[in-house]
């Protein structure tokens, strides 16, 4: 089977499925639905598009165990709130898409609607839950979906497919969403952010699923591992993906945050204005309105209000020294800052709990079809088979594109583009419009085919993988560490403060 209007060109090598842009090394969404220009999108719309998508690899911190319920009390750092969650999301919406926020910002403002919730259909993941907290995700925000337990017929392997029955829910929201882009057309802020969404779900397929190994097994090469056993389906090793267990997002989340409340950068005096405020100052008030002492809020808007206020006084030496110290936003309100950061690190680090994981378990030789999704995800650089997973990638999302832009276009025998993109979730042995790309690919890479057969390579990676987000928290940890000891441990910035509020 092969999908239409296939295109037989070379594509460009873009190895990190993350939210980003990437480069030469890496793939990120941003640098596969690149490949939309040769499509006939202009760059303004692409950026649009992964909006929708940077928004959806986003939605995965409003996880049903770290959101707070609008009826329970204020417990930050255990939990935030869905509100604070999607307004963290909007700050840093505003630094990664400032060209999009200057041409429209109501359009792109990051809304609970348009953020949303983490919901395992729209990341194609394996929605199984092997520790459900809380018992009932729906109490805390009705937009999540219902626990999935192991004994629950979606997590079958449908014998007739070979595949996975949960991967159906992801195709169906995926379509979804492309009637969505297709009915709002080209220049529709809304249709084009509904086009990303669809998309990152077409992406993650190559990356969370076991597609790419299977197809190399399928041309070969036995030895690849496909981190699947055997099940009784017509083609013996199914079609499957990962469980999410969290550790990606929070990694990727730690770094924004720590350049926003750690910079170093002392704004000039003339950058100050009354009123004004920075990144720095939008996340700290999030995190202090999530705090049940609402003392340490009051504190820091005093703060803020007290900064305003000598924003609108004469140049001077003495103010020019006052905006040295306080140029960065919130050096001042020590206490207040401090539990922010503190209590910021804890969330982090609660967050990566996975608790929807087996870590320890090998689904090559466990009877399992479940692997975890640091075993499989082929989302970074570090495993063998990403550039082969983001070439597949990009020629689905390629062929997607075209099927949108000849609907909008009327064009009579084109393809509805919610049936291109369905057709490539498909066993590999059901499919062949891989098989020239794959072929080649093995043929000039056989050292990273030879990684993807080596059990104990992969489990390094794999290792690294999980590692990284621990690393990420240990940088933010120190990173605040180091902060708040410039505050309390700066005898003439306190003395400085001492003499300008008379204390």
């Amino acid at each position: 089977m092969n999908p239409p209007n296939e295109v037989f060109e070379p594509l460009s090598a873009a190895p990190r499925f993350d939210a980003g842009q990437g480069n030469k090394d890496k793939a990120t969404h941003g640098s596969i639905e690149a490949v939309l220009e040769t499509a006939g999108f202009r760059k303004d719309q692409i950026r649009a598009i992964y909006f929708g998508n940077w928004l959806r690899d986003y939605s995965q911190l409003l996880d049903p165990k770290i959101v707070r319920a609008t009826t329970m009390p204020k417990r930050f750092p255990d939990v935030l709130s869905r509100e604070a969650l999607t307004r963290i999301v909007d700050v840093l919406a505003v630094r990664e898409f400032p060209d999009l926020m200057k041409t429209d910002r109501p359009g792109f403002t990051v809304t609970p609607q348009r953020l949303g919730v983490y919901r395992p259909s729209e990341h194609i993941d394996n929605p199984r839950v092997i520790n459900p907290q809380p018992a009932n995700p729906r109490e805390r925000d009705a937009d999540f979906e219902d626990w999935v337990h192991p004994d629950d017929p979606l997590l079958q392997v449908d014998a007739s497919t070979s595949m996975k029955r949960y991967i159906q829910r992801s195709v169906d929201v995926m379509s979804a969403e492309l009637d969505k882009a297709v009915q709002a057309g080209p220049e529709s802020t809304d249709g084009l952010r509904a086009l990303g969404s669809a998309l990152h779900i077409l992406e993650d397929f190559f990356a969370h699923s076991n597609f790419v190994e299977l197809s190399l097994i399928k041309l070969g090469h036995t030895n690849v591992l496909p981190w699947t056993s055997e099940a009784d389906c017509k083609h013996r090793l199914p079609l499957v993906t990962g469980m999410f267990g969290g550790s990606d997002i929070i990694a990727s989340l730690a770094a924004p945050l720590g350049r926003i409340l750690f910079s170093t950068e002392n704004r000039p005096f003339e950058a100050i204005k009354a009123g004004e405020r920075y990144e720095r100052d939008q996340i700290i008030l999030i995190l202090l309105g999530e705090h049940p002492n609402e003392q340490l809020l009051q504190a820091y808007e005093a703060f803020l209000t007290t900064r305003d206020q000598w924003a609108s006084l004469p140049f001077s030496e003495q103010v020019e020294r006052f905006y040295a110290f306080i140029g960065t936003p919130g050096r001042i309100a020590g206490n207040a800052i401090g539990t922010a950061m503190q209590g910021l690190t804890t969330w982090l680090g609660n967050s990566v709990d996975d608790f929807q994981t087996a870590l320890g378990d090998d689904p090559n030789t466990s009877g399992s079809t479940d692997p975890s999704h640091s075993q499989l995800a082929k989302d970074h650089a570090e495993h063998p088979l990403h550039s082969l997973a983001a070439r597949l990638a990009e020629r689905a999302v390629l062929q997607v594109g075209q099927a949108i832009r000849g609907q909008w276009h009327n064009k009579a025998d084109v393809v509805p583009a919610a049936q291109v993109a369905a057709r490539f979730f498909a066993h590999p042995m059901d499919t062949d419009w891989q098989d020239a790309l794959v072929r080649n690919w093995a043929g000039h890479n056989p050292e990273r085919v030879r990684h993807a057969a080596a059990k104990s390579d992969l489990d390094r990676t794999h290792k690294q993988l999980r590692n990284s987000a621990r690393n990420g928290l240990q940088n933010f940890n120190q990173d605040s560490s180091s902060f708040l000891k410039t505050f309390y441990e700066s005898t003439s910035l306190s003395d400085l403060w001492n003499r300008i509020t008379g204390k």
